[in-house]
């Protein structure tokens, strides 16, 4: 078998050129910001619910011991977690910690679903420019019947054309979307798993809801004002 017979610049160019243009005429600027953010992230270490739990896990345990109000701010890597447990302390409230969770997968998924949209349509037009590709090989062989090496040449070219558009769509962007998709919907369970575990280890500690306006967080009595005293 004869590898080089694969390569084709001309027809690499065509399909990739090609698929790239249709990409970004046909996707917003958001779209493609998305696309680039979320395949960049593959990069880096996934969220693990273990790591993100042992980083907090001393700070949970001196909220129980000393309580919602004297207790800090928790120490994270992850920025999420850090504006969420900020929340839930400044609030006095599970719900603000849960409220803070709910907004930033909210988020996650709208950026994932952004950045899906432009991967799916450049491995739909990698085939298309793929065939326009093998479309343009043809039609640049020469037809004199003298020459049917240089026929059967044109023809291998053309072929392999169409070979890099589906070797583009199903090796290249039909994984990457999956994998975009399967990376989020693990981060999706690891940090809900992290939230159940704080709202269980909490629940004796911080209040469900946020105090009423007018309404103490501490659990002493309020003290009686002169005239109760008198009375």
């Amino acid at each position: 078998m004869d590898v080089t017979a694969l390569l084709d610049p001309t027809g690499a160019v065509i399909v990739l050129g090609g698929t790239l243009l249709a990409t970004c005429v046909g996707s917003g600027r958001r779209e493609l910001a998305a696309a680039l953010r979320c395949a960049g992230q593959l990069f880096i270490r996934p969220f693990r619910f273990e790591t993100a739990r042992a980083e907090i896990a001393r700070d949970v345990e001196e909220l129980r011991v000393d309580g919602v109000l004297r207790s800090g701010p928790f120490h994270s890597s992850d920025s999420e977690i850090a504006t969420a447990t900020r929340a839930m302390i400044r609030d006095r409230s599970l719900a603000s910690l849960i409220a803070a969770h709910e907004r930033f997968r909210t988020q996650r998924t709208r950026l994932r679903a952004l950045a899906l949209r432009p991967i799916r349509l450049a491995a739909e037009m990698a085939p298309v420019f793929g065939m326009a590709g093998t479309l343009f090989a043809l039609s640049q062989m020469d037809h004199d019947p003298a020459a049917g090496g240089l026929i059967m040449d044109g023809i291998g070219i053309a072929i392999v054309t169409t070979l890099y558009g589906l070797m583009l769509a199903h090796l290249v962007l039909h994984p990457l979307a999956s994998l975009i998709a399967r990376r989020g919907a693990a981060e999706e369970e690891e940090r809900q798993m992290l939230i159940d575990w704080m709202t269980r280890q909490l629940s004796g500690t911080v209040p469900p809801s946020a105090p009423r306006q007018g309404e103490h967080a501490s659990p002493l009595p309020r003290a009686r004002t002169r005239l109760e005293r008198v009375v």
